[in-house]
């Protein structure tokens, strides 16, 4: 990827013009943190700087105590307290360093944040990073943090409005400017507002083309809007520019969903075993095994063989099996267990779930009680062919689905789950609620999907 449009990194001083001042006092550790948000920000190694790994390293040399470096670089490790011992006594010494009498209470807010963050308790810590941003309005690294949290509980309004309220604030001399256009372009995308989405995500384009979050954003609105075509023809045209960014899996992701919503599943294969199992395969991310397992179950149920695909996801999967850390990981991971026929891990992860519900472990608890924990066995009794069952389930669950987290465009997943259930079962009430799920579907938006699923049913079950 090419530099960002922000590569001339900021030293002590510079920080502090701009009302962020840190308690360090190396330049150095400065400017290396600044490197370092710029690459987690925009979703890319910068091999230049030594990527994030070098960063972290050239910076911590230079202040082995930056407590700022500590949250950042222990925030973003997507690990919890209880789950590893190790990761806990990280967490707590970076506590203790936010005591110092030197550090700045924003920054202490931001350590109280992370430490809330793993121990399970992504809402408090939104909460902090809200507190910090009415007084630190131009803080990226609370407005990142946010945005992350606020896709991890499903929170659209949270997405929107934690950047509409600092919209005044950010000036385009800013560095991030561009970025923070791009993820208010998402928060508007969730909720709703997709002329004003695709107006702003095109908006950070034109600062930055390479900004792979706001191409992601203007295919969640060719997505929502059924404008498949288009968004096909925006993908191919922008190509170049995300293609060897962080976000080229998720990118590839979009672009297989507009064939599969048209019925081009070989196209859709063709981007499956081109480039989002092979990028799967060779960085193991859990982001990626959910676009491969969530599209391998799209086309499966479209009656397409996916056949060894699924030991690819299992491959990466397998070993978060006891992860639970996010819902939506733990649904894909269930998923890939269950095309790879892997039965002992299902259970195990089942088992998991339950562990967290029955010691009411954080705010999980209870997102697993109420809809982690039934998808799953939903999805088990689907596997199993008991789709009555698994329609039963489903169900009452439709419109909470929201906190497993994700966007609209990943929790389509579970519509198409429920749709594809109902269709299969045996009896007529859930075949008529298959129907009236079709129906909704296309009164939303061009769907072609809707319209084959809706032939289906005729033809399997007659018109009535």
């Amino acid at each position: 990827m090419p530099p960002h449009p922000h590569c001339h990194w900021r030293g002590a001083a510079d920080w502090k013009s701009l009302g962020l001042e840190l308690s360090t006092t190396s330049d150095e550790a400065c400017k290396q943190f600044d490197a370092l948000l710029t690459q987690i920000v925009n979703h890319y190694d910068d091999e230049t700087v030594g990527g994030a790994a070098g960063c972290i390293e050239k910076m911590f040399k230079a202040d082995p105590e930056f407590l700022m470096g500590h949250v950042v670089k222990l925030g973003v490790s997507g690990q919890l307290v209880h789950k590893d011992p190790s990761f806990a006594q990280d967490i707590y010494k970076m506590a203790s360093l936010a005591q110092q009498p030197h550090v700045k209470l924003w920054e202490r807010k931001h350590a109280h944040a992370v430490q809330k963050l793993c121990e399970g308790k992504p809402s408090q810590a939104a909460s902090i990073w809200e507190d910090i941003l009415v007084d630190k309005p131009t803080d990226i690294i609370s407005l990142k943090f946010l945005h992350d949290m606020y896709i991890m509980n499903g929170l659209s309004y949270g997405l929107r409005d934690s950047l509409a309220r600092v919209q005044p604030y950010w000036k385009p001399q800013l560095p991030f400017y561009g970025d923070v256009l791009g993820m208010y372009a998402f928060g508007l995308e969730e909720t709703n507002m997709y002329s004003e989405a695709e107006k702003t995500a095109k908006m950070a384009l034109d600062i930055n083309r390479y900004d792979a979050w706001a191409t992601h954003c203007v295919a969640h609105v060719c997505e929502m809007t059924g404008r498949f075509k288009d968004g096909i023809k925006f993908m191919m045209d922008t190509e170049n520019d995300w293609n060897d960014n962080g976000l080229q899996c998720h990118n590839y992701w979009h672009t297989a969903l507009f064939h599969t919503e048209s019925g081009d599943f070989e196209s859709a294969y063709g981007i499956l075993d081109k480039h989002i199992i092979p990028f799967m395969n060779k960085n193991k991310s859990m982001f990626s095994l959910t676009d491969a397992a969530s599209l391998c179950f799209r086309l499966e149920a479209e009656g397409y063989d996916v056949g060894n695909r699924w030991l690819d996801c299992y491959n990466t999967s397998k070993d978060h099996v006891e992860d639970t850390v996010w819902s939506y990981f733990d649904i894909n991971t269930m998923i890939s267990c269950l095309g790879a026929k892997k039965t002992s891990d299902c259970d195990n992860l089942i088992s998991q779930l339950k562990h967290v519900i029955k010691e009411n472990i954080g705010e999980n608890a209870a997102i697993y009680r109420d809809i982690t924990l039934p998808i799953c066995e939903a999805l088990q009794a689907y596997d199993d062919s008991n789709f009555d069952l698994a329609v039963e389930i489903m169900k009452p669950l439709k419109y909470h689905i929201h906190r497993v987290g994700g966007s609209h465009a990943q929790r389509d997943l579970f519509n198409l789950f429920a749709i594809h259930a109902a269709l299969r079962s045996s009896k007529p009430e859930n075949q008529k609620y298959a129907r009236h799920l079709l129906m909704e579907r296309k009164s939303q938006k061009e769907t072609p999907l809707a319209d084959r699923l809706l032939q289906r049913l005729v033809d399997a079950h007659g018109s009535s």
